[in-house]
């Protein structure tokens, strides 16, 4: 077994056990459907973190820069429902950038 296998097989196991509680649920309730999701999902997140692990550091800052001059222009802005959806994308992205500088 490789260590990416491993490391991947890691992650499902802990997005399972929080995402479906278990061992407080039994895993025959549950069916290897949700196992298998948690599964893509930790493929997902492993690639989401080495593809920004791949932006070169000088974007990565500029690109942080630019979100928080955005995030200081939605206090300001009339329609609050589309600030309070776009502050929340700009805040995941955000912290997704600021995890790997």
């Amino acid at each position: 077994m490789t260590s990416q296998t491993l490391t991947t097989k890691t992650l499902a196991k802990e997005i399972f056990c929080r995402t479906y509680r278990y061992p407080a649920i039994p895993f025959r309730s549950l069916g290897r459907e949700c196992f298998a999701w948690a599964m893509t999902e930790a493929r997902r997140q492993i690639a989401e973190t080495a593809r920004i692990a791949a932006i070169p550091a000088e974007v990565k800052e500029a690109r942080l820069t630019a979100i928080n001059d955005a995030l200081l222009i939605l206090d300001y802005r009339s329609d609050y429902s589309r600030a309070s959806r776009e502050r929340g994308v700009l805040l995941a992205e955000r912290n997704a950038l600021s995890a790997t500088v």
